[in-house]
């Protein structure tokens, strides 16, 4: 669904109120009555999505009861999460559009560098575009991302409206964006074979990954192409067999991949931990009802890319740091900041690990010498293939879960996760608005721009702090919603087969607790709980906890052991029609 063309949109949810069907007006806009729609097709529950200039009406979309978008849009409700633009907004769009200032003369002109951008294959908002070049000392790295803040200026409706918002949310199959998608899609996003202005970060490292100079321009691009990591990664696969080996920035892909490898080197040297991250690739099915699932693992181009991303991010904060010899009284930079975790939980992490080798009987290459080295330098000699690899998943979840959140704010502190002392959010400002506001005193801080007066910017600073922190919040409250109707779409047909007839799903159990066990599916992958009241039920028995053991005495399906690290096979067992599902050990009959 586009929402994009300058449309101003009504949602409409259809319920019933004293006896009569009404159209509920979901983010306040006016009402429609029911017989303006002169149609019989929307039933309660259904969801009628309108163009306002369409009244009186000739046609509309209608999403169904059970229908994902239906879903979606009532949790945008719940949240908060405006889905539209207001006639404001949408006139200073067309203003923008119209006189987009890329024929800016101050922009330094980069279009003879042959940028890309390199996303996901659906990705429409560019934020960035990259070219890397091999030197005799290292690599010069031109890192471009789209110049919101140019166009999104403090007290424009654009400004108030993504400062609302927080940032884009992001679901299977949609998105909510910050911009509209005139910009964040359009005029703004470094499009292939169209100029864009870009602040571009030009730094150069050396060998061994370190900082040697860095600087930032406001600039003009013209991206070559809109690459995507799988594409990327097929280049780096086969060179001699690509396409892409006879474009003009075959070599700064090349480039980039040297200069990942040294940075991801580098961060490792720092203690900074490589995760096995997996990705669900999801999409909505043609009938709109439910999903479908890829599974994917994460290449080494996204890996790299990410390496540049973050190499700027630290530079900016870096540049943004307080001096204190006067030359930053009217700068004032947002921070992202990721605490180390306490004593107490290191502690806790250490008698797992403990726990896990015991449980297993491994040999000491498992044991975590904490004190003698890092995390990091601990899973990098851990197995990652054949059934150890489940016991090596296990140990990296725990080590995530210790780990604190991380938060944006006005104190600098350190990314314990990055292993920095400066970090900040430059790389997505059409997705966050703490990359606005940082492009912008970053700009002010090199003069280019004239900051606010003190009391004005601090106002906005704490703003966009709180905008930022409840953006995070919201994300993470999206997911738990969109998980919920994952296991909805992958285990609700199973509901109505007998028993016996019911799949097998195998998954590696991750941890748990005195009530429950955490697994992680392998396909798809999606985490769900097993609890100990269902087993128990299941096999008129009873579980016995000891650390990370869970033991099954049942004179029905005698004795069985679950460890944390260890291999599992799960039935559907029932769903409670709130929300909670339930599994049992696919050897117990119920």
């Amino acid at each position: 669904m586009n929402l994009s063309n300058n449309s101003v949109f009504s949602v409409l949810h259809c319920v019933r109120k004293g006896g009569n069907l009404i159209l509920r007006s979901m983010f306040g806009e006016e009402m429609i009555s029911l017989s303006d729609l002169k149609t019989e097709e929307i039933c309660e529950g259904d969801i009628v999505f309108i163009k306002r200039q369409n009244i009186p009406l000739s046609g509309f979309t209608l999403y169904k009861k059970n229908s994902i978008l239906n879903r979606y849009f009532l949790e945008f409700e719940r949240t908060g999460i405006h889905p539209f633009f207001s006639k404001d907004v949408l006139r200073e769009v067309e203003i923008i559009t119209e006189n987009p200032g890329i024929d800016d003369p101050l922009l330094t002109d980069y279009s003879a560098l042959p940028f890309v951008t390199i996303d996901n294959d659906g990705s429409k908002d560019l934020d960035q575009a990259l070219y890397v070049e091999k030197n005799i000392t290292g690599y010069t790295i031109y890192y471009a991302i789209a110049d919101a803040s140019y166009y999104v200026k403090p007290g424009s409706a654009l400004f108030k409206e993504s400062l609302r918002r927080g940032a884009s949310y992001y679901l299977p199959g949609f998105s909510v964006p910050m911009l509209p998608r005139e910009l964040s899609e359009g005029i703004i996003s470094l499009n292939e074979n169209v100029p864009r202005r870009a602040l571009v970060f030009k730094i150069q490292i050396d060998v061994d990954g370190g900082i040697v100079s860095r600087e930032v321009i406001r600039g003009r691009i013209l991206s070559r192409a809109k690459l995507s990591y799988s594409g990327v990664q097929d280049f780096y696969n086969s060179l001699e067999n690509s396409v892409l080996n006879k474009m003009e920035y075959a070599s700064s892909l090349i480039a980039l991949q040297d200069a990942g490898r040294i940075l991801v080197r580098n961060g490792e040297m720092r203690g900074v931990i490589n995760f096995d991250r997996f990705e669900n690739l999801i999409s909505i099915s043609e009938d709109g009802n439910s999903f479908v699932f890829t599974d994917s693992t994460r290449d080494d181009t996204g890996r790299w890319n990410e390496q540049i991303s973050l190499l700027c991010n630290m530079a900016g904060a870096a540049m943004l740091a307080p001096e204190g010899n006067g030359n930053d009284l009217h700068i004032h930079p947002v921070f992202r900041v990721h605490e180390a975790p306490d004593e107490s939980s290191l502690h806790r992490l250490e008698r797992v690990i403990n726990s896990i080798v015991q449980i297993h009987s491994l040999n000491e290459c498992w044991i975590w010498k904490r004190g003698e080295e890092t995390p990091s330098e601990y899973l990098s000699r851990l197995p990652r293939t054949g059934n150890e690899k489940r016991i090596t998943e296990t140990i990296e979840r725990q080590i995530l879960i210790t780990n604190q959140r991380s938060f944006f704010s006005e104190n600098p502190g350190g990314h314990f996760a990055l292993k920095v002392d400066l970090y900040g959010r430059f790389s997505s400002p059409m997705r966050e608005i703490v990359g606005i506001y940082s492009h912008r005193e970053l700009l002010e801080k090199l003069g280019i721009e004239k900051p606010d007066s003190d009391e004005d910017e601090l106002l906005i600073r704490e703003q966009i702090i709180n905008s930022a922190n409840r953006a995070k919040e919201t994300q993470k409250s999206i997911d738990r919603f969109v998980n919920d109707l994952l296991l909805h779409s992958v285990f609700n047909r199973e509901l109505d087969l007998e028993p016996d007839q019911r799949p097998v799903h195998t998954g590696t159990i991750l941890g748990m607790k005195e009530t429950r066990m955490y697994v992680l599916l392998d396909s798809p992958k999606l985490e769900i709980k097993v609890y100990s009241e269902d087993i128990q039920k299941a096999a008129g028995g009873k579980l016995e906890r000891n650390d990370n053991i869970l033991e099954l005495e049942s004179g029905d399906s005698g004795k069985m052991t679950f460890k944390a690290g260890e291999i599992i096979e799960l039935k559907l067992y029932s769903f409670d029609g709130k929300g909670k599902w339930h599994f049992v050990p696919a050897g117990i009959k119920f």
